[in-house]
């Protein structure tokens, strides 16, 4: 029973139970629609994937944004720096939990997520609506696939919502509570999912079944928020103030990590985009199967330190670089361990599971997943380090993410009726190593003072970059 609740408690076991649930889709639900769908079919349903996906970058940042904010005040600080410059300054030490801080961060971001839930509305109709829209006129149900697609829409202001709630969670270091309840809600929508593949129904009625259990972990967040208060002897009423001087500090970092998204988005999914554009509904099946089985891999390797964020955020307000050089090494040792021996088991038996189970669907071939293995593994590490770096709450990848993903999408259009598959994924990947696959990592050892061959020390020994930074903080 301790082990068991240890476990429950722990933010990285949980995140990966609930990435395990969520993927539950690919091993429950994912084999029946490729098995039961028409390949156009299949094809808008990995798109309406790709859109629900899309949707969450109208937060635009803010959901990091409150993470990082919550995870100051709950360490006690009083103010939040405005830049790189008021972090390196600030002398405050930990405290006792700022609640007025915390209250005032909510009360701010319940305007801004009104207007958030707008605009993925908006970014939905507009750009949803051209990725889809090739991939639902080949099918032979337009009609109720297009209503569909009109309750993605729905659901995506929904699921803006709940980030806020679930981000302030997070920000608290209760990252396991929330992921447990995921978790749950996740697993009875993929066992509802189920039943109703088994009985014959399809997208439209899936899409209703997404945005129910949206409303439902949207309004468990909401309750527990409330109730933390409580337990801390606090009360909160949601209210729509806005306050200028907490908005002020964190609105720098927040609109360059939004902007950011959405070059990280094009990035990440903009191969996708140009694929979806084919007319071929079994090339681009081949590939976002690939890539959905890929970004998983990311995902669960991305746990060992995501998972921490508020932990190493918290470390960050206070200066604690000798605990978090060894915290963070571990981490990232754990999750590029993890996503290697993942993908090499990718790479060699992927296409055998596929042909076991009996579905029709095929990976891409091997020398085009090879490309996006290793540009993945770059992508994890670099991604961690900037997580790690905008604990300062600056963030100075901006015009890095927007000029390569304007690079991607421009010049895989151009190149994928010549090379094909293999040219746009050798695009991505040239792309990504010219700037964004070193860049985060150079700031990010610089900031914390940390050369670059002990941290390779600590990647291979984190234990002894602990026993190095206890003598020297002695």
């Amino acid at each position: 029973m301790n082990i068991f609740k240890k476990l429950t408690n722990s933010p990285i076991y949980m995140t990966w139970v609930f990435y395990f649930i969520k993927f539950g889709s690919a091993l429950f639900v994912l084999p029946l629609i490729l098995l039961n769908f028409s390949e156009a079919e299949i094809a808008v349903w990995f798109l309406f994937m790709l859109i629900l996906s899309m949707a969450l970058i109208a937060d635009s940042g803010f959901g990091s944004t409150i993470i990082r904010a919550t995870s100051y005040y709950y360490s006690g600080m009083k103010n939040i720096p405005k830049n790189i410059d008021e972090f390196k300054n600030h002398t405050e030490k930990k405290n006792d939990i700022n609640f007025i801080g915390l209250s005032n961060l909510l009360n701010t971001f319940n305007i801004a997520y009104i207007f958030l839930g707008l605009l993925s509305i908006v970014i939905l109709l507009i750009w949803g609506q051209f990725i889809v829209s090739n991939a639902i006129s080949m099918t032979n149900n337009v009609n109720f696939l297009t209503y569909a697609f009109y309750i993605i829409i729905f659901r995506s202001f929904l699921a803006i919502q709940f980030i806020k709630w679930s981000s302030f969670i997070q920000g608290i270091d209760k990252v396991a509570d929330i992921k447990k309840a995921e978790s749950v809600s996740e697993l009875f929508k993929i066992l509802f999912m189920f039943i109703f593949l088994t009985f014959g129904y399809g997208i439209f009625e899936l899409m209703i079944i997404e945005c129910i259990f949206t409303i439902a972990i949207l309004v468990y967040a909401k309750r527990y928020v409330y109730k933390w208060f409580l337990k801390n002897n606090k009360t909160y009423s949601i209210k729509y103030e806005f306050n200028n001087d907490l908005f002020s500090s964190i609105w720098p970092a927040t609109w360059r990590f939004g902007a950011m998204q959405y070059g990280g988005f094009i990035i990440n999914n903009g191969t996708s985009i140009i694929v979806s554009q084919l007319n071929s509904p079994t090339l681009i099946v081949s590939f976002l199967l690939t890539q959905k089985l890929i970004f998983f891999i990311k995902q669960i390797a991305q746990a060992p330190l995501y998972s921490n964020l508020p932990k190493i955020f918290q470390m960050m307000a206070i200066k604690d670089y000798n605990n978090l050089k060894p915290y963070c090494a571990k981490a990232i040792i754990i999750g590029l361990s993890i996503q290697l021996i993942a993908l090499i088991l990718l790479l060699t038996i992927g296409t055998n599971l596929l042909e076991f189970f009996n579905i029709n669907a095929t990976l891409v071939p091997l020398s085009i997943m090879l490309v996006m293995a290793i540009s993945i593994m770059l992508e994890l590490h670099h991604a961690y380090h900037a997580q790690i770096y905008m604990g300062s709450n600056h963030v100075p990848f901006l015009l890095p993410a927007i000029l390569s993903g304007i690079l991607i999408l421009s010049l895989g259009f151009g190149i994928i009726n010549t090379y094909g598959l293999i040219g746009i994924v050798l695009v991505q990947f040239f792309v990504q190593l010219s700037l964004n696959n070193w860049y985060p990592i150079y700031l990010n050892l610089k900031l914390l003072d940390w050369k670059f061959i002990d941290y390779l020390k600590c990647l291979i020994n984190y234990k002894r970059c602990t026993q190095k930074n206890k003598k020297d903080k002695e």
